[in-house]
């Protein structure tokens, strides 16, 4: 993201690098937490960046997200109530993207517990 500030490319530009629209780029740099962890692959090949520890957590999310889904009831809702999201939600998410949102507040749920 701090290779972001410092890019010379304008919204329409930067969204043409990345695949979407110029009111997308607007909306998350005026909201961070609503970008979605595709958006950063794509913007981390852009720069040239890494995108290995993107690549691994989205492994370890579907990983998560089916190991869930086959616990037994009790202890999917166990799972459920230390993440603050539902099963279907983590699926949801696999297919639809994770923004920074989720994944931080998943991330804080489990250093509390």
């Amino acid at each position: 993201m701090w290779r972001l500030r410092e890019c010379s490319l304008n919204d329409e530009q930067l969204a043409a690098a990345i695949g979407v629209s110029s009111g997308v780029i607007r909306n998350r740099r005026n909201k961070p937490q609503s970008w979605k962890q595709g958006d950063i692959d794509r913007l981390a090949s852009y720069f040239s960046m890494s995108t290995t520890a993107s690549q691994q957590l989205t492994t370890t999310l579907g990983e998560l997200s089916q190991q869930v889904a086959t616990l037994p009831s009790a202890e999917r809702r166990r799972i459920e109530r230390a993440l603050h999201m539902k099963a279907t939600q983590l699926s949801e998410y696999n297919l639809s993207g994770w923004t920074i949102q989720y994944l931080l507040r998943m991330h804080q749920s489990l250093s509390r517990t």
